[in-house]
């Protein structure tokens, strides 16, 4: 039987295994099985990649004769025992592979598409690189294969490796054709949870794509009058089309004013958008959480009404979501900008004035740059904004998770400098009350 690199590995990751790393890191174990059937594939084609070249494939082969002799494979198991030695040598054997720039990049993919913190993704890979390195190296020695063999070996391989990239896992921008043969599908085969995380605001692109549709609805409508029921119809045609001209008037309209301009204005010199705060107002929170003085347009006082509102329900589909007003990071990175510690103590307060309320973190871009290394950024800032309510004071329950999304779910027009400085935020959901 042929060996396929791929199939070998996935026959490693036990459910054992998958308990342990799930215990060890804190998250679901549907969280890291599905984070490892992402990190897999990515391993294998980051490993058929590299050995594209000459160079690549001699360094390939050097780094699975390492990771053969250094014994992983008979150690895998005590990846998460509580002994970081073995992660720590798998990192270094990731780096190799990848490189540090590229090991981030696919951290922050993993962790996207599987729902866990962006450091547990690492520590997955940091076990995975090792393991699915010793299985080849395992091979190459066995064989007595040299570089130029494992590169043909590898070769015959990336067509089958391209099926078992699962949907939503675009790894196009990291290796050269990965791009997997689901992902297209992905909108579709994740539209609930899609709606879930989104902020149901309508980005411009809404209008490109809705308005044509109603376009061809009225072309059916004046198709079914003329040739369904005839000429003696031509008032109810000229009704229909009025109907309907006017339904998609109103669509429209609710599309535009989804996404007019906030109140306020871009800072001239950190490119920030600084909301229109509007007038104070004062608020007692409960349960002797203390006072706040905030502005009435502030993400408190919104925060406030909808938590103190027994009628305001939690929307399970779409989500509550509301942009942080005050929280900024220094240009380019994910480190908080001190001014955003005002509204993060308020926050803190909040959690405590509503003690059963859970809320979920989401980061965001605007859409210049490269994708990819945007849902890494937004996905620091998420779990940097989580890390400092924490440590104020937050109890841990009180935070449901932080993803970062990147450019996806705008909130203004990503065509001007001030709807760009909009998009780049971060927001909390209200996950429960």
């Amino acid at each position: 039987m042929s060996f396929n690199l791929l199939d070998s590995a996935k026959g490693l990751i036990t459910n054992e295994l998958v308990k342990k790393a799930s215990i060890f890191l804190g998250e679901s174990e549907s969280g890291v099985a599905k984070a490892i059937s992402g990190i897999l594939p990515s391993i294998v084609g980051g490993i058929i990649d590299k050995a594209s070249t000459k160079e690549g494939a001699n360094e390939v082969v050097n780094l699975s004769l390492k990771a053969h002799s250094t014994g992983f494979l008979n150690n895998s198991g005590d990846f998460f025992s509580g002994d970081s030695s073995l992660l720590n040598k798998g990192i270094g054997l990731l780096s190799g592979l990848f490189g540090d720039n590229k090991n981030g990049i696919l951290s922050g993919l993993i962790a996207n598409f599987s729902g866990i913190k962006n450091s547990s993704a690492t520590s997955l890979l940091s076990m995975a690189a090792p393991l699915v390195l010793g299985l080849l190296g395992k091979h190459t020695t066995d064989k007595n294969l040299q570089g130029s063999d494992v590169a043909s070996l590898l070769k015959d391989q990336k067509s089958g490796l391209m099926n078992a990239i699962p949907g939503g896992l675009n790894l196009n921008n990291l290796f050269n054709g990965f791009s997997g043969p689901s992902t297209h599908t992905t909108r579709n085969s994740n539209a609930r949870y899609v709606a879930e995380e989104s902020t149901g605001k309508s980005s411009g692109s809404g209008l490109k794509w809705l308005l044509p549709l109603l376009l061809l609805l009225l072309a059916g409508v004046a198709a079914y009058y003329l040739f369904g029921k005839g000429c003696s119809s031509d008032n109810a045609l000229a009704n229909g089309i009025d109907s309907l001209g006017t339904k998609t008037k109103e669509v429209a309209g609710d599309i535009k004013d989804a996404i007019t301009t906030t109140a306020g204005k871009v800072d001239s010199i950190t490119g920030d958008w600084w909301y229109e705060a509007g007038k104070d107002v004062t608020i007692d929170l409960p349960n002797s959480a203390g006072k706040l003085v905030v502005g009435e347009n502030s993400t408190e006082n919104k925060l406030y009404k909808f938590l103190s509102n027994s009628d305001a329900k939690i929307d399970t589909l779409k989500g509550n979501w509301f942009e942080f007003t005050n929280v900024h990071f220094k240009t380019g990175g994910s480190q908080l900008d001190s001014t955003s510690m005002v509204q993060l103590k308020n926050m803190v307060l909040i959690t405590k004035a509503f003690p059963t309320a859970e809320f979920k973190l989401g980061g965001y871009t605007d859409n210049t740059g490269d994708s990819i290394m945007n849902i890494a950024l937004s996905q620091k800032r998420a779990e940097a904004v989580v890390a400092t309510l924490k440590k104020l004071g937050t109890s841990s329950f009180a935070i449901t998770g932080a993803k970062g999304y990147g450019p996806q779910w705008p909130i203004a027009d990503n065509a001007t400098k001030e709807g760009q400085a909009q998009n780049r935020r971060v927001a909390v959901n209200v996950k429960a009350k």
